[in-house]
């Protein structure tokens, strides 16, 4: 399997692959040097795509669907904690879909490509579509990250070595762009096998193929957007009629981060917590930078602007926002933080309940004005929030079972393991959610690891607060 990596995890996630017997392709200049790549890898196809997300607390990976359960047991065979959520569509999929709605004022159409999932159209002023209409749509890489995912009736079809349309034109990969390439010989060979009405994009893998190859693959891609017609008139509406790759939107919780560290550290110099750093931004990035160059040249570093302890005191002084992350990728932002109380090691949120509604498992009724009292340890797999009405009485607690917080500027951030035990006031206690953890676990979204040590966990919690050894409760 060949794989391209992109981003602040690419030597990391390179090293992790390599020694899983994979190969790296198209690789950075950085990559390169690191791990002795040749030349012959500059262009070659790859199998898989990795690179950042946007925010930079875990990547993306494109694959195959042949390819998919491997990648995902990689990931978790290494990275126990690691949380995996897979796209409920195919980027650059191919869907027969269904005119569900149409919004004139924005210039959207709402399409239905599979049962219980819309997709997102633009629409040209004078489009003729309307509600019911079945329409040939493809999701666009666009889509990354997003629950709706973007469509266009610009149908691709992608080769190992181009891309086919339906248009005019001949494009190339940016990473062709200043590269030694006869595109008037290019255009002149294409100009034998392209029918005007199509177009084409030259990726770049292109400088790996043969004239052949490239002539074999146009024919194939044409042939293949014929049979792509015939599917459309005879296929069921709202079904994927040609397969795109599966999109693996992978976290990188506190321990996963860390166990990368190590991992890069194998192969250049790495100061603790360097990928926590380069999630900072730009400066914290460049400093990382600087420090780990002198490393690596011997010297001694004065590393003070990059200690964690530190750091965590100065943003836990200006924190504003808790990102509660859910499994399934959704953030919960608490912003109802009115003091904070930080004593080095365990950070003290005090908030108020600004709306109505009821604690589940506590069987009472939530009252605006309440007061909650957060206690969080940084390195914990779970905080304690004790409940008490505006009047000062105990009503329980809820202990919340996540991955480890980490704290980035003014926000603290955990991926929330929905499993809570809950404490009334006279002692009695429940534990919740358990069997949608299992549910993760089973749909691959968490690993095997990650779900026996939160039963473990789980259970010597139940341990303690029957022996009363639970002190936070």
């Amino acid at each position: 399997m060949k794989v391209r990596v992109r981003g602040i995890y690419s030597t990391a996630l390179s090293k992790l692959l390599i020694d899983e017997g994979y190969s790296i392709v198209q690789p950075s200049k950085v990559i390169k040097d690191r791990f002795n790549i040749g030349d012959e890898m500059d262009y070659m196809f790859y199998d898989v795509d990795i690179f950042d997300r946007d925010d930079k607390h875990g990547v993306y990976i494109l694959t195959s669907n042949e390819n998919l359960r491997t990648i995902i047991d990689i990931i978790h065979r290494n990275l126990f904690d690691a949380i995996i959520r897979i796209a409920p569509y195919d980027v650059n999929g191919i869907y027969k879909g269904v005119v569900e709605a149409i919004d004139k004022v924005r210039n959207l159409a709402f399409i239905s490509i599979m049962p219980k999932l819309l997709g997102v159209l633009p629409l040209s002023r004078d489009s003729p579509l309307k509600v019911g209409d079945e329409i040939l749509v493809q999701v666009d890489k666009s889509s990354l990250g997003l629950r709706i995912p973007r469509l266009t009736t610009r149908i691709g079809l992608a080769g190992r070595y181009v891309v086919l349309f339906k248009g005019d034109g001949l494009k190339f990969s940016r990473k062709l762009t200043g590269s030694f390439i006869d595109y008037m010989n290019i255009s002149e060979t294409l100009k034998g096998v392209l029918p005007e009405t199509f177009g084409v994009i030259i990726r770049s893998s292109f400088k790996s193929a043969s004239k052949d190859d490239i002539l074999n693959e146009i024919s194939n891609l044409l042939n293949n957007y014929n049979r792509l017609m015939d599917l459309f008139r005879v296929s069921p509406s709202r079904r994927l009629i040609v397969n795109g790759l599966k999109v693996l939107d992978v976290e990188f919780p506190y321990n996963s981060k860390r166990i990368l560290d190590s991992i890069r550290s194998f192969v250049t110099s790495t100061i603790n917590f360097h990928h926590y750093f380069k999630i900072l931004g730009e400066n914290y990035s460049k400093m990382v930078d600087n420090v780990e160059s002198l490393l690596s040249k011997g010297l001694n570093v004065d590393d003070t602007l990059l200690n964690i302890d530190l750091l965590r005191g100065e943003f836990a002084s200006n924190l504003r926002v808790i990102e509660h992350v859910k499994l399934n990728g959704k953030v919960i932002l608490f912003r109802n933080i009115e003091s904070i109380d930080f004593n080095g090691k365990f950070l003290t949120i005090y908030r108020r309940v600004k709306s109505p509604g009821f604690y589940d498992g506590l069987n009472i009724v939530k009252m605006v004005g309440d007061k909650i009292v957060t206690k969080i340890g940084f390195g914990d797999w779970y905080y304690v929030s004790r409940y008490y009405s505006s009047d000062g009485q105990f009503l329980g607690s809820y202990i919340n079972i996540n991955t480890p917080i980490e704290i980035y500027g003014d926000r603290l951030r955990y991926v929330d393991l929905e499993v809570d035990v809950c404490v009334k006031s006279n002692g009695e206690f429940k534990i919740l959610d358990m069997d949608h953890l299992y549910k993760a676990f089973k749909m691959g979204v968490v690993s095997e690891s990650l779900f026996r040590f939160i039963s473990k966990l789980v259970d010597n919690i139940k341990s303690k607060i029957i022996h009363g050894e639970f002190d936070d409760i």
